[in-house]
């Protein structure tokens, strides 16, 4: 996540421009959940409005922190106190309980979307469940077509199998997948010693390419440092973010993580 404290250059974005994707952590005004897989430190409301404005940034779309769980009413305060005309939200729900009722709630409240909560599901290494969380987060958005559903996982591998699910189960029912951080795809600084600097020999970009191609799946060009060592300018990414605009603008994000 970038620091709060980051400098930037003035007005690097024009007016209109969104972050898509962000977080707020105040523990102080909500608790986290004690079930929670981590404890991230405070990152308010004032300095993200600041981080905003040294980026020249106007809109924003406010991503849910899995340290909340699913108890999503930080979430609409945090939604209201960002401005609710220039901020949207991704949720977090437990797709067996929810009701078309809280989703109108959390619709009115500016939510257009939800994150896929893999750690609920025990899933973040396991393939079938996996399978399993997206089709029944795909289900509980049916009432809800055109929301975003985000899903993020550390194995790329999976993608060639998750593949006809994306596009059986979940883009057939009107929702619009989203993947974080570069699909966590690697640059060449982090790519296995057989890859040979190759962004493309590593395993599931094919999968991946043809997702974003067939605009199936959404990517978010967010937290370089998880994919590349090549900090602070990140240059062995540039491969990989053409590769995903050759393959299909349109479907092509951007956030700042912080």
């Amino acid at each position: 996540m970038i620091s709060e404290d980051s400098t930037a250059v003035l007005q690097l974005f024009p007016n209109g421009g969104w972050d898509v994707h962000h977080h707020i952590f105040e523990p102080e005004r909500f608790p986290y959940s004690p079930d929670r897989h981590l404890t991230p430190p405070p990152a308010t409301i004032s300095r993200y409005n600041d981080f905003k404005r040294q980026l020249g940034i106007t809109n924003s779309v406010l991503t849910h922190g899995l340290s909340y769980g699913s108890d999503c009413s930080c979430l609409t305060t945090f939604t209201t106190d960002l401005g609710p005309d220039i901020t949207r939200a991704i949720g977090v729900i437990d797709p067996e309980v929810v009701t078309r009722s809280q989703l109108k709630d959390m619709h009115d409240a500016g939510v257009r979307g939800i994150r896929v909560n893999l750690y609920h599901y025990k899933a973040m290494h396991d393939l079938e469940r996996q399978k399993v969380a997206l089709r029944a987060h795909a289900n509980a958005l049916e009432s809800r077509a055109g929301w975003s559903m985000a899903f993020t996982h550390v194995h790329p591998e999976f993608w060639p199998e998750l593949k006809p699910v994306i596009a059986n189960d979940v883009v057939s029912n009107g929702v619009h997948l989203v993947t974080d951080h570069f699909a966590l795809l690697k640059g060449a600084s982090m790519l296995p010693a057989g890859c040979q600097g190759d962004i493309t020999k590593q395993e599931g970009f094919q999968a991946l390419i043809e997702l974003v191609r067939d605009g199936h799946l959404f990517v978010k060009i967010s937290a370089p440092y998880r994919v590349s060592t090549e900090a602070p300018h990140f240059e062995d990414m540039k491969p990989l973010v053409r590769a995903f605009f050759d393959a299909n603008p349109r479907q092509v994000l951007w956030g700042s993580d912080w």
